[in-house]
């Protein structure tokens, strides 16, 4: 494999993390601005169907408007009086008319093309608009009447105002209302006739002013699907163009919102729509510019940051050069200490000749050189002092066993001799009274004998687990000691491996028995729980205490509990002070 050297290395880590930063930061930029640019975007979007959609919906409601007002009205209960009393002429429709507030009313807004009076019996007083005749008579039998008596009979049906929509033969807009009388019954009709262009007026106005841009635009689909507005791409859109895009699709089903989809024309485009609440019609509006117009911003701040990107890589390449040179001179005096270091040579310090970071990490080399020789020195002092603690606790032991036997065992097994001796030179009474007591006397050896087995292995461990054996030992030594100890214990597994039980009561037994002969205690407290497959031992005690300072020359006991829990892979901790008692803390996983 062929070397690769430090120079070339870090020139390849700079320049490969500068031009990681400069993907990532350039991206981010990008998207970001896209994102803010999509997020503005549709917002004028939306605020364009917004001011559409209510000034729509607000036509409908004037127009609702005046439709009750008209039909309310005398003039027209007058109009039907006389469709329903005679048979109007030209003559007297011209003086009905020339006597009406209805046709100025209908000429001040210039949205209406005829307002239609009809009766009960299908005759129809008509009024147009200025650009129309003043006014004519007519019945329902002519067939361009026939789709206006058809919408009269909808209205007798639901006795409600109703909108009727265009349609592909007729590209007007009817909103009807029926005529009642003092008894609410229905005497008549009124309907107004709106033009397409009514409608045009609001939604097509655009210029690149107004948010729309060059391919902007406004306008409404039916539930045929049908444009009902003017597209300001091809000309007679109403009733001709059919748009079946995601957005109508979505709008018809309620959804608001903003979306990129392909229009009408099959052009990708951002598009924000909803449905209109308008009563009786069934429209949705759309509000939509071109994505490629919109992008324009983004393609050029694309542009920018890709310029930028490559002068920044260019300088990071000459700037990574000429640092990674000043670099490695440093790096390879460190490497060739290193190998000093790792044949055994502890004592190689290096120079610092300048306070950079390359002259701190010579002074951390410089601090881990001593302190490695530091820790071998204390490594075999602590090897050393484990093995003499090991040493003295089985001397310690020993001598324990030895004084036990000596003090308590040597000393019954003389008392037995002695009495048996006498036993053997006296009369029969006393003689009886001395093997009474020497019965009584050899129970007390074999009750000793056990004692001392115990604390070898006690039984009561492996007869009935942890938790009991913990809280014989307890009993056993305020017993003996007159020290009370509070036990507790929770959760305590019962199949716990039994090194495990072992070690756990060992160094409980080397607590206690410190505690007894060195703490001048009057209360112990003993906790043993079982926790998320951890146990938790915990036995605090209310004497003399010690100093923390001397806790490695203070006992050999300590030591040993320290390197139990050690060997158990678990924790200890020693919290103690002068005249304010000692607890000990440990915890050992269970797995």
């Amino acid at each position: 494999m062929k070397r690769i050297s430090i120079t070339e290395k870090l020139i390849f880590y700079f320049v490969s993390l500068g031009v990681m930063v400069i993907i990532i930061i350039g991206s981010y930029t990008y998207f970001f601005a896209k994102q803010a640019l999509l997020n503005r975007t549709f917002d004028q979007l939306i605020s364009l169907r917004l001011e559409k959609k209510n000034r729509i919906e607000q036509f409908f409601i004037d127009r609702d408007r005046d439709i009750n007002i008209i039909s309310k009205s005398e003039e027209c209960r007058r109009i039907i009086d006389v469709l329903n009393s005679e048979i109007l002429t030209a003559d007297r429709a011209n003086k009905l008319q020339n006597n009406s507030n209805l046709s100025k009313f209908i000429s001040s807004y210039g949205y209406y093309h005829k307002l239609y009076v009809i009766n009960n019996i299908d005759s129809v007083f008509t009024i147009n608009s200025p650009q129309s005749e003043l006014c004519n008579y007519a019945d329902f039998t002519t067939n361009s009447n026939k789709s206006l008596q058809q919408f009269c009979k909808e209205i007798g049906k639901s006795k409600k105002t109703i909108i009727q929509d265009i349609n592909k033969s007729i590209q007007l807009i009817y909103i009807g209302t029926p005529v009642l009388n003092e008894e609410k019954n229905i005497q008549g009709f009124v309907v107004l006739e709106i033009p397409i262009t009514a409608i045009n007026k609001i939604m097509f106005g655009y210029s690149e002013n107004n948010g729309l841009g060059k391919s902007g635009e406004t306008y409404l689909v039916g539930n045929d699907y049908l444009m009902r507005s003017n597209s300001r791409f091809r000309e007679n859109a109403v009733s001709t163009i059919k748009v079946t895009s995601t957005s109508v699709i979505n709008a018809f089903k309620g959804i608001i919102d903003c979306d990129i989809v392909k229009d009408y024309r099959n052009i990708s485009c951002l598009s924000s729509y909803s449905k209109m609440d308008i009563d009786g019609l069934n429209w949705v509006i759309l509000a939509e510019i071109n994505e490629d117009e919109a992008m324009i911003p983004v393609f050029a701040i694309r542009n920018s940051i890709l310029l930028i990107s490559l002068i920044i890589a260019a300088s990071v390449f000459v700037f990574a050069y000429f640092v990674s040179k000043r670099i490695t001179s440093p790096i390879k005096r460190l490497q060739k200490a290193s190998e000093e270091i790792g044949c055994g040579n502890y004592d190689v310090v290096l120079d610092i000749s300048e306070m950079d970071e390359i002259g701190m990490l010579t002074e951390a080399f410089n601090t881990m050189s001593l302190r490695l020789k530091k820790q071998c020195v204390e490594l075999d002092e602590e090897k050393t002092k484990r093995f003499s603690s090991l040493i003295d606790g089985q001397e310690m032991e020993r001598q324990r066993l030895s004084r036990d036997m000596h003090d308590s065992l040597g000393q019954s097994l003389l008392a037995v001799k002695i009495k048996l001796e006498h036993a053997k030179n006296s009369n029969y009474e006393k003689s009886q009274q001395l093997i009474l007591e020497t019965q009584e006397l050899l129970s007390s050896t074999i009750n000793e004998i056990k004692n001392i087995s115990n604390d070898l292995m006690p039984p009561v461990l492996e007869a009935f687990g942890l938790e009991q054996g913990l809280r014989t030992l307890c009993k056993n030594t305020a017993t003996n000691t007159g020290i009370p100890i509070e036990f507790h214990s929770e959760n305590i597994p019962d199949a716990l491996d039994a090194r495990l039980q072992m070690y756990l009561y060992r160094i409980s037994q080397e607590a206690i028995n410190n505690i007894s002969k060195h703490s001048a205690a009057s209360q112990v407290r003993f906790s043993i729980t079982s926790v998320e497959n951890s146990i938790f031992l915990n036995i605090s005690d209310n004497g003399k205490g010690f100093d923390m300072g001397n806790i490695h020359e203070k006992s050999n006991g300590i030591l040993n509990i320290k390197e139990r829990v050690k060997l158990l892979k678990g924790e200890c901790v020693f919290h103690s002070t002068i005249e304010n008692g000692t607890q000990i803390e440990i915890m050992i996983p269970l797995i």
